[in-house]
């Protein structure tokens, strides 16, 4: 759960362009905030990218709310933002993460809650149709009857088993307390084996002999689930009586996280001491190879903290003694921070992190681009570090809040996904692209413009359809509408003048089609329904 202050309201109209290498789309193009994106790749359908965020702006009343956006041609082109519901007057939501299943189906959940007095929960919900649309959330977390004293709905990751075991299909999710909760606090686990419509009692993540401790305010447990069906967590833990160390522990059960073998992961890790810096940590696993694992955070074994990978090819019984992700000089000063990771099919490791190496200066206050790096030997190595943005970003102070703490990235073949949030454009936003493994060039998106750009109406549609467009740039634009199966059903040049006498549709089949309007080099996609 995330507080979202010292906001300025400024007014900026972004129109976005087409770029080189890489080109980076603007997802959220808020006058206000776009943190924490959270990005799934559908395992049916490659070409199908979804991205989530929590938004705060004019379109969610001023409300940090959660958007998503799809896309079907693999990123070049994406749809309007949905907004996940809210469940209460004056709630906010936070912290979205997201998975497919291995059918298509994709589960997201979310906070929505309101502060003081505490009330709300954890919420899920699943769309069939790529991201389109989505089914009315369920709560599975409700802060009022589970632990109400702690308030157990702090940054919840949900996972999903896409195992061919007798565990294939289960949910599982882990929170923590709300962060104004002082310690000792433990970190959550549920679990749902119906879809997200019910959720098992909660369970704590630790325990005897491997316990988080008194002194930790914010215990987060990070979870993923092995080719084999068996849930893992990775947690911290410093309890003097169990080690005279702090460590990171892991947990491993077969049986959906009714009991876990539990053993070191990571012992007296280098700390990173300034507070500034996000310092998420991240457990995934190899979805062709049930043995392999990885665990990345910050490190600070030296003068600035780095990013550092921890494998395991035995299943989580031991881990490597790490190795440094980014390949900037070593103790040169410059800081990297918000690390993510991802396997793909063919047993690669991708990791993206935020990192300051163009910046003039050292520490914290610099500005930054995303980076990233692959390796093909389970994170004994990396290839060459690959820059992700196009513009290196300005720092500014509403990165020192929180709701900027995550960024996102899978690797699917030979491609890199990646979503983050910058402040190149003076305010938070969320950025999108997608590079070549191979080559570390981009893969030619085509630019995204502003929701406010485009509109249709009547959405649904019977028999005609109108569009808005305000800020044209040609005489003429081209629009095309595709069917759900990426099929071009329509294709027209029109004048600036003959937009506002609509397009008849009424000779189409009734279903949800993709309405592309290209004006030059900017192209926009609304998604428009038949009746």
């Amino acid at each position: 759960m995330k507080k979202i202050h010292s906001l300025l309201f400024t007014f900026a109209l972004l129109t976005a362009a087409v770029f080189s290498q890489p080109a980076n789309t603007n997802l959220s193009n808020t006058q206000l905030f776009g943190g924490e994106p959270y990005l799934a790749v559908n395992p049916t359908n490659p070409q199908n990218i979804v991205v989530a965020w929590m938004a705060l702006d004019v379109s969610t009343s001023f409300r940090v709310s959660i958007k998503s956006k799809s896309s079907f041609d693999g990123g070049n082109t994406w749809n309007t933002s949905f907004v996940q519901p809210h469940f209460g007057p004056a709630w906010h939501s936070a912290d979205v993460s997201m998975q497919f299943r291995n059918d298509g189906t994709l589960f997201l959940c979310y906070i929505d809650y309101h502060e003081n007095p505490d009330s709300g929960g954890v919420y899920v919900t699943q769309s069939a149709d790529g991201g389109i649309s989505w089914t009315s959330p369920v709560q599975a977390w409700n802060v009022n009857t589970e632990d109400p004293s702690k308030l157990p709905l702090d940054r919840p990751w949900l996972v999903l088993d896409n195992s061919n075991t007798a565990n294939a299909g289960m949910l599982y999710m882990t929170t923590k307390p709300a962060p104004w909760i002082a310690p000792p606090n433990r970190a959550y686990f549920k679990s749902s084996s119906d879809s997200g419509l019910t959720w098992s009692p909660y369970r704590f993540v630790d325990t005897t002999g491997y316990l988080i401790g008194n002194l930790i305010a914010a215990p987060m447990a990070a979870p993923a689930v092995t080719a084999n069906g068996a849930i893992c967590v990775a947690y911290p833990s410093y309890v003097a009586s169990q080690s005279i160390y702090a460590k990171m522990l892991f947990g491993k059960s077969y049986n959906r996280g009714a009991s876990f073998q539990y053993n070191d992961l990571l012992v007296s890790p280098a700390s990173v001491t300034d507070t500034l810096y996000k310092l998420g940590y991240h457990l995934c696993t190899n979805p062709s190879n049930a043995n392999q694992l990885c665990f990345l955070g910050i490190q600070q074994p030296g003068t600035d903290p780095d990013v550092y990978v921890y494998t395991s090819n035995d299943g989580g019984l031991t881990w490597t003694t790490g190795t440094r992700v980014n390949d900037d000089p070593i103790n040169n000063g410059v800081a990297q921070d918000m690390p993510w990771a991802g396997y793909d099919l063919n047993n690669k490791l991708v990791v993206t992190w935020r990192d300051r190496r163009n910046s003039s200066g050292t520490g914290f206050y610099q500005s930054s681009d995303t980076y990233c790096a692959v390796s093909d030997n389970n994170g004994l190595s990396f290839h060459p570090n690959i820059l992700l943005s196009d513009v290196t970003a300005p720092f500014d102070s509403i990165l020192e809040d929180n709701g900027n703490d995550f960024l996102s990235c899978e690797l699917h073949n030979d491609t890199i996904y990646a979503a983050w949030g910058d402040v190149r454009s003076g305010n938070l936003n969320i950025y999108f692209t997608k590079v070549s493994d191979s080559t570390g060039t981009g893969s030619g998106i085509v630019s995204l413009n502003d929701d406010d750009l485009f509109s249709v109406y009547p959405n649904p549609v019977s028999d005609k359809v109108y569009l808005d467009y305000h800020y044209v740039s040609s005489k003429t634009v081209e629009i095309r509408l595709y069917n759900q199966s990426g099929q071009l059903v329509l294709s027209k040049q029109l004048s600036v003048d003959d937009l506002k006498n609509g397009i008849d549709v009424s000779g189409l089949a009734r279903g949800v089609y993709y309405l592309h309007l290209r004006d030059g080099e900017k192209e926009c996609v609304r998604v428009v329904t038949r009746n």
